[in-house]
C-alpha cells in the first residue's frame, strides 16, 4: 500500500477519493484548515494549501501526491501548484494526480484550451484560468503528472455512457459527470500508465 499526500479531501470531490484511498488501505497524509477526529489509516495536517510549510510537510513521506483543490477568485491553485513542485522535487515524490476542469481540455478545432472557445459553455473563465495555470505548471515541472478534466460535477450517479479520452473532450455532446466516477478515475490512474504527461477528459454523452 502507498502513503497519499491529500490536498482538497474534504471538499465533495475529495471526499469520495479518500473514500476510496482508505478502502483500498492506502494511508492519507490529508491537509485540511478544520481540526477533524482521529481516523484509522489518515495523519491530519492542519493548514492551508498556500501556506508553504503546510505544504511540504503533507509532501514529506508521502509515495503519491493527489489534489482534488477547487480554485477561487484568490488563484489557490496558481499559490498551490509551484508550492507542491517544489516540495516534490525535495523529497523525491514524482508521481501528482490532480483534479482540474474539463475547460482546460484541448479544443477539437484549434490547439486552444476549450474555455477559450465556443465549446465552453461557461461565460465567465476565472476558474479555467487558474486550472490552467496549475496545468501548465505541472507540464513543465517535469513531474509524472496526470490531470483528470471533468465536466459538470454532479453529485448523483452519472446519466449517460462515461467517455474518457486524453487531452481532448471525447464527444461535442457532453453531459454531466458524477463526482463518484471522477474519484473512480483517480484512483485507476494509479496502476494506468497510459495517463502519465496527460490532461485526461472524463464527461457522459448527453
Amino acid at each position: 500500500m502507498s502513503t497519499i499526500a491529500l490536498f482538497g479531501g474534504s471538499g465533495r470531490t475529495g471526499e469520495r477519493v479518500l473514500e476510496r484511498l482508505l478502502e483500498k488501505g492506502h494511508r492519507v497524509r490529508l491537509l485540511t484548515r478544520q481540526p477533524m477526529g482521529s481516523k484509522e489509516g489518515i495523519d491530519v495536517i492542519l493548514g492551508n494549501a498556500t501556506d508553504r510549510d503546510a505544504v511540504f510537510e503533507t509532501v514529506q513521506s508521502a509515495d503519491i501526491v493527489i489534489s482534488a483543490l477547487g480554485t477561487d477568485k484568490q488563484n489557490v491553485l496558481s499559490t498551490f501548484t509551484p508550492l507542491v513542485i517544489e516540495a516534490m522535487k525535495q523529497f523525491n515524490v514524482t508521481r501528482i494526480i490532480t483534479v482540474g476542469t474539463a475547460g482546460i481540455l484541448k479544443a477539437n478545432d484549434s490547439d486552444n484550451y476549450r474555455f477559450e472557445t465556443k465549446e465552453s459553455k461557461r461565460s465567465m473563465t476565472t476558474a479555467a484560468e487558474d486550472h490552467a495555470r496549475a496545468y501548465e505548471l505541472l507540464r513543465d515541472s517535469g513531474l509524472a503528472f496526470t490531470v483528470i478534466c471533468p465536466t459538470q460535477l454532479i453529485n448523483e450517479p452519472s446519466n449517460g455512457d462515461i467517455i474518457v479520452s486524453k487531452e481532448v473532450l471525447g464527444t461535442k455532446q457532453s453531459g454531466p459527470i458524477s463526482r463518484d466516477d471522477v474519484a473512480e478515475l483517480v484512483l485507476d490512474c494509479f496502476t494506468n500508465d497510459d495517463y502519465v504527461g496527460h490532461r485526461v477528459g472524463i464527461t457522459t454523452e448527453s
